[in-house]
């Protein structure tokens, strides 16, 4: 869905919202109280789900629009070929875009994060603020009903919830893996005649694009199956196969994988670094916000139970310390799931350290565009496709990482 369709959604909830309470209130009648909290409820599924992933879009507006500088300054050199300008190379078929499905799973992972603290904050408010047996007290309930409902019946048919996210994103980058490996003749398309490489590639692509989850993870392992179960590793059939002659491009071929893979991924991985990182900061202080103020709020109580005065204090101010005592524990606790959700702590730490090593890369390759005149080219075409395989190697390490980092069984959801 669009961000306008979404804005669309949210702004048609708070409108029937509104006008539900609006009518309720005027009217008075008891059909109408008892299904405002019902409505209420409702509209805070919605907002929660498309509000994030609106939020969301506008966020990564936002990002692109300060990272503008940054991305020009890492942009590829005037003159540099793209990899779909050299032959056998062709573009990624289409694939479902992991952003949306990254999208639906933390909006999901949010939803049931937030659900208890709600459905605690609905019968805090039915339990000290209404009378007993109101028609308001009782759509309370039935509000606090639907939550619970909402909560277990996502925990109940998202089995599995991160598997698009992962598939998605696994299935996306062999694709772009494949791309450079042929741009560098190096790992299954090694030594092959133009034909041959058409061949395999697409048989490759074909598999990549009709893989499962497990047929994916096989397509990680950088290297090639034999028939007795072993695995010819790429890195070592660049050392163990004479030296080829090299192609008439070969330069331009180095230069293109220098900025359009080894430097694209740092920039990628620089930006997404800085996000995580201040994501983990923003939830870290309202989590220690919450617990400072849970604490704060239960001394307030304690004081109220000792002076006995929670019971026999009916004001305003004694009631909204009763609400705010059992609201502020289930709320950080959401906070730290959504923490727990979002995982940015380590995976800003896998990215600083994939960065790290393309650096090393990058120097390398550098370093071997600007060798000596005499050097031998079928040497330094070794040299490259040796490379190439390095940095697809690094690559697919932070892939595993990833997935063992974001991947999840089932949300996990309590009050």
């Amino acid at each position: 869905m669009s961000a306008t369709g979404r804005l669309g959604v949210v702004g048609g909830a708070t409108v029937v919202f509104v006008g539900w309470g609006v009518a309720a209130v005027l009217t008075e009648v008891p059909v109408l109280l008892v299904g405002l909290p019902v409505v209420g409820a409702g509209w805070v599924l919605v907002v929660l789900d498309s509000g994030y992933r609106l939020g969301r879009e506008w966020a990564h507006r936002r990002r692109r629009r300060r990272s503008r500088a940054t991305r020009e300054v890492w942009a590829p050199r005037a003159g540099v070929r793209r990899p779909l300008e050299y032959p056998g190379v062709v573009a990624s078929p289409t694939v479902d875009d992991p952003v949306d499905r990254q999208g639906r799973f933390r909006a999901t992972g949010i939803r049931l994060a937030v659900l208890p603290a709600l459905a605690v904050l609905f019968l805090t408010v039915e339990s000290a603020f209404l009378a007993q047996g109101s028609p308001l007290a009782l759509g309370f309930v039935c509000a606090e009903c639907l939550l619970l409902v909402a909560m277990i019946w996502t925990v109940r048919t998202e089995q599995e919830p991160s598997r698009p996210w992962v598939t998605s994103r696994t299935r996306a980058e062999l694709f772009r893996r494949e791309q450079y490996l042929l741009v560098a003749s190096a790992g299954p398309y090694l030594g092959l005649t133009p034909t041959e490489t058409e061949q395999v590639r697409d048989v490759r692509l074909n598999l990549i694009a009709h893989a499962g989850p497990a047929q994916l993870d096989a397509f990680t392992r950088l290297g090639d199956p034999a028939a007795d179960g072993t695995l010819t590793y790429w890195h070592d059939e660049v050392w163990r196969r004479p030296a080829a002659a090299p192609a008439a491009d070969a330069t331009d071929r180095m230069r293109t994988y220098l900025d359009h893979r080894i430097r694209r991924q740092s920039l990628f991985f620089e930006l997404a670094a800085g996000t995580c990182e201040r994501t983990e900061r923003t939830l870290g202080r309202v989590a220690k916000g919450a617990i400072l103020a849970g604490i704060a709020v239960a001394l307030c109580y304690a004081v109220l139970l000792a002076e006995g005065r929670a019971d026999a204090d009916r004001s305003t101010a004694a009631m909204t310390i009763a609400l705010l005592a059992a609201g502020l524990p289930p709320l950080c606790n959401s906070v730290l799931a959504i923490q727990n959700l979002f995982a940015t702590q380590r995976l800003a730490a896998s990215y600083r350290q994939t960065r790290q090593e393309l650096d090393t890369y990058e120097n390398t390759l550098c370093k071997l565009l600007n060798g000596p005149p005499g050097a031998d080219p079928a040497e330094a075409g070794r040299a490259f496709r040796a490379l190439v395989v390095g940095v697809e190697t690094t690559l697919t390490e932070e892939l595993r990482r990833w997935r063992i980092i974001v991947a999840k069984p089932e949300f996990d959801a309590g009050l």
